[in-house]
């Protein structure tokens, strides 16, 4: 069955035994967030969780959707991961047209709270640390006012008080790329937030696209259909039609709170940041509105996966703009510092740098804290064989480069325990002049064992 939802991928999971309903009721703070912990950490990812009754609020929540492979392809229309970076090459081969279906209604309202508030809505405190309940799934829709370009960011919100919250994110995003303008204009800036609708566009939020191609693109490239949109009551921005809630607002240029310490997944808080507030004109839902939500920790975390499923989607743009390039992994342990193992077709001594340069220079992977290159034929997905070559062929004074923090390292990592900087390690080989050869079967030997290999009764 398609996934077009967050209603659709439950209904899908409780059909197949991978969702556990909890009728227990359960405080949003920390209590859920420790229950989905253990649960993510138990072999396999454990199930999917809805928590029926959560302190506090009328509406349910739910984690760990997407806490294993399998759930995450169920939930992005795929057989498995993998398939994604074939439907974003046949996506970036059509010009990457975009087509979103807009929509005079939908079910997000379904009911319009017209007394809202937004403490009543079943954010979670995900550690004691936490400065408070934080909305950890939302899709931000933002606008350009020069172009009307609308961005779509996975940005986590801070609830503050029933009317307010704070929007936390990075410099380099394009929402604040979006505020900058309305403040350079001196201008309210509108600011939509949903919770739910599509889990494709959710990986799209979750990713640093180029301009020309939006969210909703890449959305209905991997979802195999256009995201349905309606238009926000109190402005002109889009949001999903099928969202769970949607919460509209403004922000004031120039006005900021800070939003508390934030539980991360390095195992350390990262620290409180000057936000700028969210004022709520409009909270609309569906009537049998769910709130899905994650917990970031130390991994295995459900939101590993997501990050596998964006390492898939991010292979095609970087072969676009170095086809040297073969394979691309995240290992689970690195992955939110978008770190990685490539493998490239290196052609010259040199060229191993020259790539791990280009690298850094991208949007891609601009802030990757670490870089190993390994040579076409090794595939960067088997981890002990990339383990074996880094100890029995690294040279540590020719194959090392380390990258001293700039100020923009410092800004993008200030939140990392152990500073900013980069380094990189290249165990590719052309050209090394090292005369050693590698351990390699006879090919004629090989052949006449695949032919014999049931004579020898094995």
């Amino acid at each position: 069955m398609a996934c077009h939802d967050l209603h659709d991928l439950i209904a899908g999971l409780e059909r197949d035994g991978e969702l556990r309903r909890i009728g227990a009721e359960v405080d949003p703070v920390l209590e859920v967030a420790a229950i989905t912990d253990r649960v993510c950490k138990s072999p396999g990812g454990g199930p999917a969780l809805l928590f029926e009754r959560v302190r506090g609020s009328a509406l349910p929540v739910a984690t760990n959707l997407f806490g294993s492979p399998a759930r995450m392809a169920r939930a992005l229309n795929v057989a498995a991961l993998s398939q994604l970076t074939d439907k974003v090459e046949a996506l970036l081969a059509s010009g990457g047209a975009d087509a979103p279906d807009l929509l005079p209604a939908g079910r997000c309202r379904e009911v319009v709270d017209k007394d809202f508030d937004l403490l009543s809505l079943p954010a979670l405190q995900g550690w004691p640390g936490d400065g408070g309940r934080f909305l950890t799934l939302p899709l931000v829709m933002t606008d350009d006012p020069a172009t009307g370009a609308v961005n779509c960011g996975l940005y986590r919100v801070r609830l503050f008080d029933r009317d307010r919250a704070g929007i936390h994110w990075y410099p380099s995003s394009g929402g604040a790329g979006h505020y900058r303008k309305y403040q350079e204009a001196g201008r309210r800036m509108p600011v939509a937030v949903a919770l739910g609708g599509s889990p494709a566009l959710l990986l799209a939020a979750s990713l640093p696209l180029p301009e020309e191609l939006t969210e909703t693109a890449l959305a209905a490239a991997v979802a195999g259909a256009p995201v349905p949109m309606v238009r926000c009551m109190t402005c002109d921005l889009p949001v999903p039609a099928d969202a769970e809630v949607v919460i509209e607002g403004y922000l004031e240029p120039g006005e900021t709170l800070p939003d508390g310490p934030f539980g991360n997944h390095t195992g350390y808080y990262g620290p409180s940041a000057e936000v700028p507030v969210l004022h709520v004109t409009a909270i609309t839902r569906r009537r049998d509105a769910i709130v899905p939500a994650t917990v970031v920790g130390p991994p295995p975390m459900e939101d590993c996966w997501l990050a596998k499923a964006g390492e898939r989607v991010m292979l095609p743009f970087l072969r676009r703009e170095m086809p040297e390039l073969a394979e691309l992994n995240f290992p689970l342990e690195w992955i939110f510092h978008r770190s990685a193992i490539i493998s490239a077709a290196v052609e010259h001594a040199d060229h191993g740098r020259e790539i791990m340069a280009c690298l850094w220079k991208s949007r891609w992977l601009s802030g990757a804290r670490l870089l190993i290159l390994v040579d076409r034929d090794t595939d960067p997905q088997d981890l002990a064989g990339v383990a074996w070559k880094l100890m029995n062929r690294v040279d540590w004074q020719r194959d090392l480069v380390v990258v001293p923090p700039d100020a923009a390292d410092a800004r993008r990592q200030a939140w990392l325990p152990g500073g900013a900087g980069r380094m990189g390690i290249d165990l590719t080989r052309c050209g090394d002049g090292s005369g050693r050869c590698a351990l390699r079967q006879d090919d004629t030997i090989v052949r006449m064992v695949n032919e014999r290999w049931n004579e020898y009764g094995l």
